[in-house]
């Protein structure tokens, strides 16, 4: 069958910072030590993709390279799709967690458990039902892209590849992704099935806490 393998970015500065970082902003991400996107990439390298594609956000491409520079085995051209892009987080981008905690917990916590309001839609903040289909369309066409028995390899966020990977699957009871970890979408005719989420075991070192900044 089909299997789309959704890596979520590597750390950036405002990830670190506990910052919302959506799809209009973007942080850099912490290339220090480079052990991590090889350790990924590591484990990546045991399968064959027929397609790599990251959304377009910076630290989504930066990463996609990072990690395939490590492959041993020849690598599709990356290609970008912006149904991938991280939502939309408006007049909170860069703002950090404790922060909006702190002034506005009441609307953080729709926030947090993706409610639809009036006041978010204020500030900007992306539809959710919106963010998860587009997400979910452009793996489907992703999916049609490839053989029957392919596997594709595609880089995005933490809040969106969340989302997404709920309308795909059915499943609304999937926590926050780690940064560089793993997840395992198998397509199928009668449906979209979950093998693997939030995969991480190959990382060394990974902090339990880390997740999605703007879930509590």
């Amino acid at each position: 069958m089909k299997r789309i393998f959704i890596v979520r970015h590597g750390k950036t500065q405002w990830n670190k910072e506990n910052r919302l970082q959506g799809r209009y902003a973007d942080s850099d991400l912490l290339t220090d030590d480079l052990t991590p996107y090889q350790q990924v990439a590591a484990y990546l390298d045991q399968y064959r993709f027929e397609a790599v594609f990251a959304s377009p956000i910076k630290r989504a491409v930066h990463t996609a390279q990072l990690v395939t520079d490590n492959f041993t085995q020849p690598v599709p051209d990356l290609q970008t799709a912006a149904g991938l892009a991280e939502l939309t987080f408006g007049d909170w981008e860069g703002k950090s967690k404790d922060e909006l905690v702190a002034e506005q917990p009441v609307l953080f916590r729709k926030l947090s458990q993706r409610i639809n309001t009036p006041e978010l839609d204020a500030i900007g903040i992306e539809n959710f039902t919106a963010a998860r289909q587009r997400f979910a369309q452009a793996i489907r066409a992703i999916g049609d892209q490839i053989g029957p028995d392919d596997n594709a390899l595609v880089f995005s966020h933490g809040g969106i590849s969340q989302l997404g990977i709920k309308a795909l699957t059915g499943n609304e009871h999937l926590l926050g992704l780690k940064n560089l970890s793993t997840s395992i979408v198998a397509l199928r005719p009668d449906g979209a099935f979950l093998d693997v989420y939030n995969q991480t075991a190959y990382l060394r070192g990974v902090n339990l806490n880390e997740g999605n900044v703007s879930i509590m």
